[in-house]
């Protein structure tokens, strides 16, 4: 079966390529990026539009307490009920840039403070954030229907996440099957993590439970995935 490329941007700007094996549906692209300096440290979610509100019903639920403008456009805070937490987007165009306090509610000045001072640039193929603080982490997760989750860490961090031994051969690079906690032994593909790397790039990918998919299919498919960052 022909397979299928995406081509998007991760929180840094920078273009990533995600060729799949087969023309499974990409039911959600997210990503996630954080900044620490100094004394400073947060960590953002990004992902589509409507990505607060799904956050607010189905993780953790809170209730829409104030919303005003910031950064051109327009800013949603929610509160859970007992009030010790606080979720709080970005909405652009395309993507929703999502925190969370814990504690006493963020004032609306220290929220204004905050999202001022990133630089946001939101477009069709992803939501570039920077700040004045360096850049720590950087991932893009997605869910491929019938599949899994493929997570692929930014160039800079992507070693970290392969293990120290030598993978199986691939088309593209190496392979690594690391087994779930509790499942070391299990014939099941699903009871796996598998880690692949290529020239330009990584991910780690989870097997979908709810799949018609043989094993022999899910594992061509993890093999042929192919993840390639401009400029890496």
């Amino acid at each position: 079966m022909a397979g299928s490329t995406l081509r998007l941007r991760g929180p840094s700007g920078r273009a990533v390529t995600v060729r799949l094996p087969d023309a499974a549906r990409v039911t959600s692209v997210a990503a996630e990026v954080r900044f620490a300096g100094g004394v400073y440290s947060r960590g953002f979610q990004i992902g589509p539009r409507g990505y607060h509100e799904f956050a607010c019903r189905e993780v953790l639920p809170a209730t829409a307490a104030h919303r005003f403008p910031a950064a051109g456009r327009e800013v949603l805070a929610s509160a859970t009920a007992d009030g010790d937490t606080t979720v709080v987007s970005w909405l652009g165009p395309f993507h929703e840039l999502l925190t969370v306090f814990s504690g006493p509610a963020p004032s609306r000045e220290t929220l204004l403070a905050l999202f001022s001072g990133l630089d946001l640039d939101d477009r069709p193929e992803g939501l570039r954030v920077r700040a004045a603080v360096g850049q720590v982490l950087e991932r893009i997760t997605l869910t491929v229907h019938g599949r899994g989750t493929v997570t692929i860490p930014g160039p800079e961090t992507a070693r970290q996440v392969l293990p120290k031994h030598r993978g199986a051969a691939t088309p593209g690079g190496e392979l690594w099957r690391l087994a779930l906690p509790g499942r070391k032994g299990s014939p099941d593909a699903r009871d796996y993590l598998f880690v692949l790397a290529g020239l330009r790039g990584a991910a780690e990918v989870q097997l979908s439970r709810d799949t018609g998919a043989s094993t022999d299919e899910l594992l061509d498919w993890v093999a042929g995935l192919d993840v390639a960052w401009a400029g890496h």
